[in-house]
C-alpha cells in the first residue's frame, strides 16, 4: 500500500471514524477553544487527504501514461499492483472514467460548497443592513436596538458588523447582564466564529452524505458559544451571563447566521458556568485534545515515510 491509498484510508477514517470520537472528547466543553481545533484539524486533514491521493493518482497515471496499461498505473497507484489483468483498451476506458470522476464530484462539491458560502454571506450582510435601516443606533457603534415584544440579543456578520437587541431585551435585563450579553456577543465577532460556521454549514449542505461535516457543523457550533461564553465570563462573571441567558432563552429562534447568547445548547452551557470544571479535570482534557491533534497532523506524514522504506 503506497501513499495514496494512505491518503485515502486516512480521509476515510477521519470522515466515518472521526465524529463519535470527537464528538467524545469534546462534548464537555472544559477546553472549548481546542475543541474547535481538533475539530477544524480532522476537517483540514479528511480534506487535505482525498485531494492528496486524487493529486498522486493523477500525477502517476500521467508519468506512466506512454509506457504500460493506465488501468495498471492507476491500480498501482494505490497500491494494488498485479491483480487485474485487462487489456490495454478495457483499461484506459475504466482509468478515464475512474479519474474523470474523481475530478468531477471534486469540482461539483467545491462548486456547491462556495456557492452555500456565499448564500450564507449574502444573507448576514443583508440582514446586518436592514437592522441598521430599521434598528436605532446607540453610543456603542455596532450595537443597533431594534423594536419587539419578545426579548433577543444576537449578532449577524456584516459591513459593518452587527449586534441587534431588542427593546423588550432592554426592559428585562439588568445592566450587568446585558454587558454580559453584549460581550459575549462581541466575542463572536471578534473571533470570526460567523465566517467559521458558514464554512462549515456550507460543507454539511455540499457534501451531506459525508458524516464528519454534519456533525462538525453543530458540534463547532457549540463549542464556539461556550468560547464566547468564556469571554464574557473572563470579563464580568458567570453570574450575569447566566441569568442573561435565562432571561433570553424565551425569546425567538435567531434568523439564520446570526449568533445569540441564548440560542444554542443553553442547557449544556448553562450547566458548565454552574458548576465548571476543575483544574485536573481540564488538565486532562487538555492533554487529550492536544494529543488528537498531534495525531491528525502527524500520521499522514508517517505514513509517507513509511511507504517511502
Amino acid at each position: 500500500m503506497n501513499v495514496a491509498a494512505w491518503m485515502l484510508l486516512y480521509a476515510a477514517t477521519l470522515t466515518w471514524l472521526g465524529p463519535p470520537v470527537l464528538g467524545r472528547i469534546t462534548g464537555s466543553g472544559g477546553s472549548p477553544r481546542l475543541g474547535v481545533t481538533v475539530w477544524l484539524t480532522t476537517i483540514i486533514g479528511a480534506l487535505s487527504g482525498w485531494i492528496a491521493a486524487l493529486g498522486l493518482m493523477i500525477d502517476h497515471v500521467i508519468a506512466n501514461l506512454a509506457d504500460e496499461s493506465p488501468l495498471t498505473f492507476c491500480l498501482d497507484a494505490v497500491g494494488f499492483t498485479g491483480g487485474v489483468d485487462m487489456t490495454r483498451q478495457v483499461g484506459s476506458i475504466a482509468t478515464t472514467v475512474l479519474a474523470c470522476a474523481g475530478v468531477l464530484v471534486t469540482a461539483i462539491a467545491i462548486r456547491r460548497v462556495w456557492s452555500g458560502i456565499r448564500r450564507l454571506r449574502h444573507h448576514s450582510h443583508e440582514h446586518a443592513r436592514a437592522a441598521r435601516v430599521v434598528g436605532v443606533s446607540t453610543d456603542q457603534p455596532d450595537v443597533v436596538i431594534v423594536d419587539s415584544s419578545q426579548p433577543a440579543a444576537y449578532c449577524v456578520a456584516g459591513r459593518p458588523q452587527t449586534i441587534i437587541v431588542t427593546t423588550a431585551a432592554l426592559q428585562r435585563l439588568e445592566r450587568p447582564q446585558l454587558d454580559a450579553v453584549l460581550t459575549h456577543e462581541r466575542a463572536h465577532l471578534t473571533g470570526h466564529h460567523h465566517q467559521i460556521l458558514m464554512i462549515l454549514r456550507s460543507l454539511a449542505r455540499g457534501i451531506p452524505r459525508l458524516p464528519l461535516f454534519g456533525a462538525s457543523a453543530s458540534a463547532v457550533a457549540r463549542l464556539l458559544e461556550m468560547c464566547a461564553d468564556d469571554a464574557a465570563v473572563r470579563r464580568h462573571g458567570s453570574h450575569p451571563l447566566l441569568c442573561g441567558m435565562v432571561t433570553l432563552v424565551a425569546g425567538p429562534s435567531q434568523p439564520a447566521g446570526a449568533l445569540g447568547a441564548a440560542d444554542v445548547a443553553v442547557l449544556a452551557r448553562a450547566s458548565r458556568l454552574v458548576s465548571p470544571a476543575g483544574p485536573v479535570d481540564q488538565c486532562c482534557e487538555r492533554l487529550i485534545l492536544v494529543t488528537a491533534i498531534a495525531l491528525t497532523i502527524a500520521t499522514p506524514f508517517i505514513a509517507g515515510l513509511l511507504c517511502h522504506h
